[in-house]
């Protein structure tokens, strides 16, 4: 008989209905089941007090604080730093990739933080205020350009034949050499007189002087004047 029993209390403990799920987070420890008067309920275990906010993850947010996370929040005017680990000061500002530059910075293009004064030129490159970034790396000052040969030359100046500068209207001579307008370069370096001529087969005539056949130089004949008509 007693065997008998046991196989029908048994049966009556299977047949009994489980506990709801939200009977067992009610018994779960750390549920609350009432706040105090004038909080928030926040989550499944903790109340916020009056004017605090409840996060996303269950933890209040003090009245004009901003939420870093996992708990953490800044006092007004701070930001939360990227990682959520601090607060910067006011100041601070907030990139559009996330990341915050402290007072004294600003937001760079690639999302880093670059010092005031300074231009960002990408990759954690900067250059002062008032150049530009030279896409090789380095510096240069505004309206510069950059010669097929390397070399960067300024405004106001032109890209000299192998390498270097020179001003924009002079004559080049090569290698960052110049002579003024108007003059030659010479072979041995030096210029000519303004007004000189090449010839082909490089002699160099002076004003008043022009090539001959023979690539000599002669002098130039003066044009002949029409006789003035004598008056009547």
């Amino acid at each position: 008989m007693r065997p008998l029993l046991h196989l029908l209390v048994l049966c009556l403990i299977a047949l009994s209905p489980a506990p709801s799920a939200a009977q067992s987070l009610l018994d779960s420890p750390g549920f609350l089941r009432d706040c105090p008067t004038g909080s928030t309920r926040c989550g499944v275990s903790k109340c916020c007090p009056l004017g605090a906010r409840c996060a996303f993850d269950g933890n209040c947010i003090p009245l004009g604080h901003s939420y870093c996370g996992g708990g953490r929040s800044c006092p007004p005017g701070w930001l939360c730093r990227q990682n959520g680990t601090g607060c910067e000061p006011p100041g601070a500002s907030k990139c559009a990739l996330g990341q915050v530059c402290p007072a004294g910075t600003t937001c760079g293009a690639a999302g880093n933080c670059v010092a005031q004064g300074r231009i960002d030129c990408g990759l954690g490159r900067t250059c002062p205020a008032g150049t530009q970034c030279l896409s090789t790396g380095g510096c240069s000052s505004l309206g510069a350009k950059k010669c097929d040969t390397g070399s960067v030359c300024d405004a106001g100046f032109k890209c000299s034949l192998i390498r270097g500068c020179v001003p924009q209207n002079a004559t080049d001579c090569g290698k960052g050499r110049w002579c003024f307008p108007g003059s030659l370069c010479l072979e041995g370096g030096g210029c000519s007189e303004a007004g000189a001529t090449r010839c082909a087969g490089g002699a160099i005539c002076a004003p008043g002087t022009t090539c001959t056949p023979d690539g000599d130089c002669k002098p130039t004949k003066p044009k002949v004047r029409p006789k003035a008509r004598p008056a009547r």
